[in-house]
């Protein structure tokens, strides 16, 4: 296994072939090529040199490949933006026509293709997370581990003050499922409405 890993890197006279084969490396010829890597590195400045542009090298494809992440996002937010909205004006047209006979709403047929609207499930608005009531929220917080321990072994007045000045920046989340909860069986939550189920679009 060592002759074929010598072989095959040949570090000795490439050590950037060396570097870039560090994922084909099997964990059997881990301390050989450790042992191979570290000869070669050690031999010359300008194998050092060679390491070092092509640490520059992947330095520079991360930054490309971070930018090329950043711009498909937006491709892709615009795309989707333009679907919404296109979804929408059919939406409105489909509306706009009315119900058939049985009540429901008419389809619009094309050649091979059928436009119709489905209705969404009602969803849960919030206006006021703040105006929203603790009993709908859960809370994250981050707190020293050893207070942890502490407020895990006892709970006494001290160490609620400890806690409350060691908690920072606490999280809270709203469930929206407690919240349709309530509002579905009438019970007013500050804060926060019901958003009766709009129509989506449907294309087969």
């Amino acid at each position: 296994m060592a002759a074929q890993a010598l072989t095959l890197y040949d570090c000795e006279d490439n050590v950037l072939a060396l570097a870039e084969s560090t994922e084909t490396v099997t964990p059997e010829q881990q301390e050989q090529f450790l042992a191979d890597f570290g000869a070669a590195l050690l031999a010359a400045a300008d194998k050092r040199d060679r390491v070092a542009h092509y640490l520059a090298h992947l330095e520079m494809q991360q930054a490309f490949a971070a930018q090329e992440i950043k711009r498909l996002i937006e491709r892709k937010a615009w795309y989707e933006r333009q679907q919404e909205r296109l979804e929408g004006y059919v939406c409105h047209v489909i509306e706009a026509i009315g119900l058939d006979e049985k009540g429901r709403y008419r389809k619009l047929e094309g050649n091979v293709s059928t436009l119709s609207v489905r209705q969404c499930p009602d969803t849960v608005n919030i206006t006021d997370e703040a105006a929203v009531p603790a009993d709908y929220k859960t809370a994250t917080v981050s707190l020293p581990a050893v207070l942890w321990e502490e407020l895990i072994g006892s709970l006494d007045i001290d160490l609620n003050t400890k806690v409350l000045e060691a908690v920072k920046n606490p999280k809270l989340v709203i469930s929206k499922t407690a919240v349709k909860k309530a509002l579905d069986a009438k019970e007013p939550v500050m804060g926060a409405e019901m958003a009766f189920g709009k129509l989506s679009l449907v294309r087969k």
